[in-house]
């Protein structure tokens, strides 16, 4: 018995009538979750002093999308509190951010910008 493999193998496709022409299928969520585990920080580290961190912009002030090493105070600029940042990655930002534990600030790993209109910096270290 002789089985066809190029046929088994081939990806579906569906024509939608009001376009008439063809679309493959992909599944984007798992492209994403693929996706979003490679871009975040490669190294990140907290004491009660600094935060430091090698890792992708999320604010885009950096047009290059490459890995940078930062530092900075561990200091909130918005509830004057010391030692309350920690790292968070996540759906809403797979690059990694720093997030105040106290008041739930975010900043931008590279750049200590805020994730805000109203913006705010970490104090380099």
């Amino acid at each position: 018995m002789k089985v066809d493999a190029a046929s088994k193998y081939r990806k579906k496709i569906h024509t939608k009538a009001y376009y008439r022409k063809k679309v493959y299928k992909r599944k984007h969520v798992r492209a994403y979750r693929r996706t979003s585990r490679d871009v975040g920080a490669s190294y990140h580290r907290v004491t009660s002093q600094y935060v430091e961190s090698v890792g992708r912009c999320s604010c885009s002030l950096h047009t290059d999308y490459a890995e940078h090493r930062s530092i900075f105070r561990n200091h909130c600029p918005f509830c004057g509190r010391d030692g309350v940042l920690r790292y968070e990655e996540g759906p809403t930002c797979p690059e990694g951010m720093w997030v105040c534990s106290h008041c739930d600030a975010d900043f931008c790993l590279v750049h200590g910008k805020s994730h805000t209109s109203r913006a705010r910096y970490l104090t380099r270290y």
